[in-house]
């Protein structure tokens, strides 16, 4: 049986914003940019800015392969004797920052975040609010309601870290390779979901191919849309064909059908 696992780990490395990548220094950049402006714009009004997400976790994909990708900045307001306000004040608060700041870029609002576009980077914008009580820190942001709901904006960034490191190293670069497929089969999984379901998964023994196999056997389907089982049903039987063509030492077709699950 013929093995791909080399070439699926080549465009999991494609899909790997690099350090030294040109997007890399102006998503970096324009972070700093935002951060200084920020603390300029609000001053005392904000206690902290942390960048979190799919970027800090290194499972974001480059704009090429995710025209949806985005930098989540979560900006943390500065509250006395936890008195809050509304969601949608801080809300407020931040895309008039944007309008005043990036007066020639795109912004807008889309719960729970401000997104502000510059140079084909997407920045979401969060705002959050932090209290401690008896001791105890504790985050929340906007959910889809506009309401406050608690928060670890970090706190999935460590279980991803060790399932990859009890893994080979094999998680981070298998979870770039569904959200290539998500996206291009127009994202039947929510993007931070699918991270957390592969996550999950044990890939004890396995190498890139195989946990990506794995992986894609057990994609979770129960009670989900139709259209989502629909997406998977094709994942599946081209995964099916792949194998087939893996184990007749056929190397042509076995690409041939690999590039169909991953144009």
């Amino acid at each position: 049986m013929i093995s791909i696992n080399n070439y699926l780990q080549n465009l999991a490395n494609q899909l790997f914003i690099s350090y030294n990548s040109t997007e890399r220094t102006k998503i970096n950049k324009s972070i700093a940019a935002i951060k200084y402006r920020l603390n300029n714009y609000f001053d005392d009004r904000i206690n902290d800015i942390i960048i979190f997400g799919s970027y800090s976790r290194g499972t974001i994909l480059p704009r090429q392969f995710d025209q949806n990708s985005d930098i989540d900045i979560m900006v943390e307001f500065n509250i006395d004797n936890y008195e809050t306000k509304t969601p949608e004040t801080y809300r407020n608060n931040l895309k008039a920052f944007v309008d005043c700041k990036y007066p020639k870029s795109i912004s807008s609002k889309d719960l729970p975040s401000i997104v502000l576009e510059l140079q084909n980077i997407k920045f979401d914008l969060v705002p959050a609010i932090v209290t401690k009580p008896w001791f105890t820190e504790k985050v929340y942001i906007p959910n889809s309601g506009n309401n406050w709901q608690e928060t670890d904006p970090i706190g999935f960034n460590t279980d991803l870290t060790n399932a990859n490191q009890n893994f080979k190293n094999i998680v981070k670069p298998i979870i770039r390779l569904m959200k290539y497929w998500n996206s291009v089969n127009g994202y039947p999984y929510d993007s931070f979901d699918l991270e957390q379901i592969i996550a999950s998964m044990n890939f004890a023994g396995d190498t890139t191919q195989t946990g990506l196999l794995y992986a894609i056997d057990n994609l979770p389907t129960n009670y989900r849309s139709s259209k989502l089982k629909g997406k998977v049903e094709v994942l599946r039987n081209h995964k099916d064909w792949l194998v087939e063509y893996l184990e007749r030492d056929d190397s042509v077709k076995a690409k041939e059908r690999i590039h169909k699950i991953l144009p």
